[in-house]
């Protein structure tokens, strides 16, 4: 009876024993499982707050690119009409110099008759009259007396009315002086608008990589923006092939050009603008954060405006703003070779357009993601990106 007591007890106590041991796990587990879905909302409002800061970065880009190109033409306005006024103030200059010429050899002559009248007396002009020997001599010098006066009045006339239009253009010429002054003036100032522009756009690029959350989500636009020049690629292919297999068909068989013309290139490309690699092809890693990234081209450094050249002929399927890669072109040069250039200040061709090779398609800037200025370059095969040293 005792030893029935003594080993319900120890069922009883080893029961109640497991029972603390499962509660005891079980809240262990639960606390690691919020602490997990904690980690998993922190990690979802970090990617909330980085898709937020570069929807802002984003909206302020294009809103600093809209004034940076509006201040870009207007500087253009200002330098086309600054070549006007030089042209105006080299034509009217010529023109003063010889109308200055003119008046010099009209005032030699002026001088030459007041040195006569000087040696030889006023010409009495009754006693050349009254000298005359007949009616018909008497005709001849008063005629001659005529032109004699007529030639002094005009000679002055033409020497007042030279000095009046050399005044005429002394007064053009500082007028348009005055004139291109202010051109310069203002020329200067949207220089600086740009250049203040063009430092906002570093500063909230520069504040976004700073951000890593922000800088993670800026890479994952460029890749999702690689993958939209892709998926445009390919959906040409498709587009063209099916035309062509349609042309085939309806004309029994036989291939044709269809689709429209296709300029295809040589498959050897030439350099679309001349400096050095400042970033590679391939996985680098971020200058802050040290994450590995993808770099689908070669970042080439030249300075703002630079021309870039098609690295070979094709035909332009794309040319406008393509997300952080800015303003950019896109060439097709058939044989499922194509090629992009990013980041440029402005574009020099449309969609549509067929290039030869070494054509200047854009000028080179640092629109999109880009801290700087430089040409993105890309080789892509049948949409897909391949080391372009590989074909340069």
């Amino acid at each position: 009876m005792k030893r029935n007591r003594y080993t319900l007890s120890l069922l009883l106590s080893s029961a109640l024993l497991a029972g603390g041991l499962s509660a005891v796990w079980a809240d262990d587990l639960n606390d690691q499982l919020q602490d997990i879905q904690g980690q998993i909302n922190a990690s979802q409002g970090q990617q909330q707050q980085a898709e937020s800061v570069i929807q802002d970065v984003t909206a302020q880009l294009k809103q600093i690119q809209s004034e940076l190109d509006a201040a870009a033409a207007q500087l253009k306005q200002i330098q086309t009409r600054v070549q006007a006024v030089n042209a105006n103030i080299a034509q009217t200059t010529a023109d003063l110099q010889a109308a200055q010429a003119k008046l010099l050899q009209r005032q030699k002559i002026l001088n030459q008759r007041i040195r006569t009248i000087y040696m030889h007396g006023q010409l009495n002009y009754l006693e050349v009259i009254m000298g005359s020997h007949s009616f018909s001599d008497f005709a001849n010098r008063v005629e001659l007396l005529k032109r004699i006066i007529r030639s002094d009045f005009n000679l002055i006339n033409e020497i007042e009315a030279q000095k009046q239009a050399i005044e005429i253009k002394k007064a053009q010429l500082e007028a348009q002086k005055k004139e291109l002054d202010q051109l310069e003036a203002q020329a200067q100032q949207k220089k600086n608008e740009i250049a203040a522009h063009q430092a906002e756009r570093q500063a909230v690029l520069q504040k976004a990589q700073n951000d890593k959350a922000a800088a993670v989500q800026m890479e994952q636009d460029l890749q999702s923006a690689s993958a939209e020049i892709q998926a445009r690629i390919q959906a040409r292919e498709q587009a063209l092939q099916a035309a062509a297999a349609a042309a085939a068909q309806s004309s029994g068989g036989s291939s044709g050009d269809a689709g429209g013309s296709v300029v295809v290139g040589s498959g050897v490309f030439s350099w679309p603008v001349s400096g050095p690699i400042t970033s590679p092809f391939g996985y680098r890693v971020h200058p802050i954060f040290g994450t590995t990234i993808f770099h689908s081209g070669i970042d080439i450094g030249v300075p703002e405006g630079t021309v870039v050249h098609a690295a070979d002929a094709g035909t332009v399927i794309s040319s406008g703003w393509l997300g952080g890669y800015g303003y950019a072109v896109i060439i097709d040069h058939g044989n499922g070779l194509q090629t992009v250039y990013g980041h440029n200040s402005s574009l020099l061709v449309s969609e549509g357009q067929s290039v030869s090779k070494g054509q200047p398609i854009a000028y080179s800037g640092q629109t999109g993601y880009a801290t700087g200025p430089h040409v993105h370059f890309e080789v892509r095969v049948n949409g897909s990106p391949v080391d372009p040293m590989g074909y340069l």
